[in-house]
């Protein structure tokens, strides 16, 4: 198999969201049947669809994370990734295993933030308001992570001030007794955790949702206490 062609063809899908028919039939047949194996996958799981003579990719950032499973690498394609895609796919995430999700929370009174994804779970009674860090360079990320941590702590800071004014918006907050502040990122880091804030590759979020409480202890994540929660 030439490898090369694979990666071409695939950054060609990701980056236009489609590509013709009759241009997948030439690379399956000269090459490998590896793009037909990844493409039957992606048309039974919804995540390629067929439109006439094209295939369209409907879900960008679930063909990226599956890439691994088929023995490619996808740094090279997470520059094409959108931003509202990968916040999409987050949310969907945490939907499926039954936490309930608001996207964009926008505080707009004098203590001014944003928080791109907070996530309840009500059974454990903990929260996740997530930082969502699309970098498409590596280097990009590396060069600011510690910043980026401190300004989310910030955020978690400026919550605990008004979150009564919050609680209005989504009441729920009040039965949530921790919150874990996370930072998920189109990419694989060396570090893992900045500040008790764990740095979540969007590779790995299905298995540190499952098993959260392991990665809590392991990394000696720091849950903040919400000032808000009221006990039933």
């Amino acid at each position: 198999m030439n490898s090369s062609t694979v990666y071409d063809f695939l950054e060609k899908l990701i980056k236009y969201k489609k590509i013709h028919k009759n241009l997948v039939i030439s690379h399956v047949v000269k090459y490998h049947n590896l793009i037909q194996s990844l493409l039957d996958w992606g048309i039974d799981k919804g995540i390629i669809e067929e439109q006439d003579d094209e295939l369209v990719l409907a879900n960008p950032v679930e063909l990226l994370v599956s890439l691994p499973n088929f023995g490619i690498l996808p740094d090279r394609f997470t520059p094409y990734i959108e931003w509202h895609d990968f916040e999409k796919y987050i949310s969907r995430v945490f939907t499926e295993f039954g936490w309930e999700v608001y996207s964009n929370y926008v505080h707009t009174k004098a203590d001014r933030f944003q928080i791109d994804v907070i996530a309840l779970d009500a059974i454990s009674k903990l929260s996740m308001f997530i930082e969502c860090k699309h970098w498409k360079r590596m280097r990009s990320i590396q060069s600011s992570i510690d910043e980026i941590a401190s300004k989310h702590l910030m955020r978690i800071e400026r919550y605990q001030r008004n979150c009564e004014w919050v609680c209005i918006k989504i009441n729920k907050l009040r039965s949530i007794r921790y919150i874990l502040p996370t930072i998920i990122t189109l990419h694989d880091l060396p570090v893992k955790v900045v500040n008790g804030i764990p740095i979540v590759p969007i590779f790995k979020l299905v298995d540190f949702v499952i098993n959260l409480d392991r990665y809590i202890d392991a990394l000696n994540l720091v849950l903040h206490e919400n000032r808000c929660y009221i006990k039933a």
